[in-house]
């Protein structure tokens, strides 16, 4: 399971946190770091944190694009301390329980200052939050990855598997072409000529996400949403 839990972390600004995250990685077990728009220039600092992890940094992957690097993922955790209303909410330790019988999860950072904004949460599966004392709720990025570790280790090296086989989850690749096809449906409805907020479809889609559905839940959402509406070209969907 530890070999397959994903480390996302989106626009990281210091070379001395993503060091220090690579070390809370190695301590537990985590191998799979990607970095997405990355703030960092110089990483000397962060060679510099990395004790006994230069592998890590060294297999680390960066992108500039969430969408096609969260595409493959199937349950896609986000961590905050404020989450928005709607998503379902699980403590690290929920998150490291539940990954014993569904898999390994990719666990989406944000980046020191303004950290994951709203839409970005509401297209994850879960929103996890880390218990804290009200005088002081957010954790330096490293501090983050470390608790999170330190539960799937827990939860990897304790847990009874009862070996029953579950239906893959649904990737998000498959939930986006899902949310297209809503979105399209949608806006050739009623439904697109009232007022709207923003993150509208996001939040629609968060109790899909919040499911959990399988490939073949998926489907057959996606069939549904085709016998209301066609696109003109299939490649839309």
């Amino acid at each position: 399971m530890l070999d397959d839990v994903h480390v996302v972390l989106l626009r990281p600004r210091w070379a001395r946190n993503l060091g220090s995250v690579a070390r809370a990685m190695k301590n537990f077990g985590l191998r799979r770091l990607t970095i997405v728009e990355s703030q960092i220039g110089s990483w000397s600092d962060a060679w510099q944190m990395a004790v006994h992890a230069d592998d890590v940094l060294e297999a680390a992957v960066q992108t500039e694009d969430l969408s096609s690097t969260l595409a493959g993922a199937s349950w896609i955790v986000g961590t905050t301390n404020n989450p928005p209303k709607s998503v379902r909410v699980m403590t690290p330790r929920e998150v490291a329980q539940e990954a014993v019988t569904r898999g390994s999860p990719t666990l989406l950072f944000g980046g020191e200052i303004n950290g994951l904004d709203p839409a970005e949460l509401l297209r994850c599966h879960a929103v996890s939050v880390v218990p804290t004392a009200p005088a002081q709720s957010s954790l330096n990025l490293a501090q983050a990855v470390c608790v999170y570790g330190a539960e799937l280790f827990a939860a990897a090296h304790g847990a009874c598997r009862d070996g029953v086989e579950r239906e893959p989850a649904a990737s998000t690749e498959l939930m986006q072409q899902l949310e297209r096809l809503l979105g399209h449906a949608l806006q050739q409805s009623q439904w697109a000529k009232a007022n709207r907020p923003k993150n509208a479809i996001g939040q629609l889609m968060q109790p899909l996400y919040r499911a959990g559905l399988t490939e073949s839940e998926v489907h057959a959402w996606m069939s549904a949403m085709g016998k209301v509406w066609r696109p003109r070209d299939a490649d839309e969907v």
